[in-house]
């Protein structure tokens, strides 16, 4: 009986040497193998949680990454033909890679991916961490520690939206995190479909699910089906709002006040940046001192708006008079083409997944804040 006390007591006084307390963990995070099933939006948590969507499971899974270096070199990173080093990590070809989103952690500049191994339904959910020296690792799910909330009201594996898409991938658009917040866009199998959730972190099993509207300028309608393409938590007039961006292609804010604790909320378009195109990405950043929103579009340069801009917009009511034609606030079209994904990765760069437009290779690229 001693003799197994002591090796008892030895294994807790090794976990907590370790760092890890096996007792409790702060965010409600317990050690496991986790069942992703997808892996699309990413977004960062207190102390470095990695949150992770997975629309194919209907869930977000927050993760203990451990990733506590830190590194305050402001250089800048380049990968070349990115896919193709991912593909030769994996053992696979770079037809069978997909990157989904691209985030950076602000310590140590580790830059994590999102991918799907293989193009069919059965494809395997791939997280990849790069560190400064362009080195690879895979964080592995089978042994980690974890939390899990599952999205509830999702469509269905099989709808499709009125032009065609499946709906499923889409329960999950994007995310960001703030202030004990997860905020999460995305489609419900629900009338008003377009939907902002609000998820307190630690999970707490339930969370506010508020339908969203807006008017589209392209259109010229109140839409409540279009899915946010885009998030940013965003402190305008100095109230917090959320930033949500959406296809064909206006930028539109909702208060944080309306969206708790309601159902359906009205948001205020403050922008049409252009029809035929989806805005894919948002980051705040400073240039010269003052806020900007850089936003990364498909058919489109990355924009740069000024928040203070933002702030003195009025909501649009009436439709733009022409296709692709812009109205509201005021933007800048940069010179940086093809960017599909961003995040900030120190005081000078950006980090971006851009595809070259002359050659076609898709490349993990830095964006120098003082181009934009």
């Amino acid at each position: 009986m001693k003799k197994l006390y002591l090796i008892l007591l030895g294994i807790v006084s090794g976990l907590f040497a370790s760092g890890t307390d096996p007792i409790a963990n702060p965010y409600g995070l317990s050690p496991g193998k986790a069942d992703l099933k997808s892996a699309g939006a990413l977004a960062l948590g207190p102390d470095g949680i990695l949150f992770v969507a997975d629309t194919k499971g209907a869930a977000i899974f927050a993760f203990d990454v451990k990733d506590t270096s830190r590194d305050t070199v402001s250089t800048a990173i380049e990968i070349k033909n990115i896919d193709k080093t991912v593909a030769a990590f994996l053992g696979v070809g770079p037809e069978d890679v997909q990157i989904n989103d691209l985030l950076v952690h602000p310590n140590s500049q580790n830059i994590y991916l999102s991918i799907s191994r293989g193009k069919s339904a059965d494809a395997i959910p791939v997280i990849i961490r790069i560190n400064r020296n362009k080195e690879l690792s895979e964080m592995k799910t089978d042994d980690i520690w974890f939390a899990k909330a599952d999205i509830r009201n999702v469509p269905g594996v099989d709808d499709k939206t009125s032009w065609g898409a499946p709906k499923r991938p889409m329960s999950i658009t994007d995310m960001s995190y703030v202030d004990g917040i997860l905020y999460v866009a995305g489609l419900s199998n629900e009338e008003f479909a377009s939907r902002l959730r609000i998820l307190n972190f630690p999970f707490k099993g339930d969370h506010t699910d508020t339908s969203v509207e807006i008017f589209h300028t392209s259109h010229n309608r109140y839409e409540t089906h279009a899915p946010i393409e885009t998030l940013l938590p965003l402190t305008l007039n100095n109230q917090p709002h959320v930033l949500a961006g959406y296809g064909c292609a206006p930028l539109a804010k909702f208060s944080v006040s309306d969206l708790t604790g309601k159902k359906h909320v009205k948001g205020h378009t403050l922008a049409e940046l252009g029809g035929g195109s989806r805005p894919l990405d948002m980051v705040l950043f400073k240039r010269k001192g003052e806020d900007h929103v850089a936003i990364a579009n498909s058919n489109r340069s990355v924009y740069k708006i000024k928040v203070s801009d933002l702030e003195k917009s009025e909501p649009l009511t009436t439709p733009v008079n022409d296709i692709y034609v812009s109205s509201g606030t005021p933007f800048v079209a940069t010179g940086f083409v093809g960017v599909m994904q961003i995040d900030n990765l120190n005081k000078n760069f950006i980090a971006a997944i851009q595809r070259d437009i002359q050659t076609g290779a898709l490349n993990l690229v830095s964006l120098p804040k003082r181009w934009l």
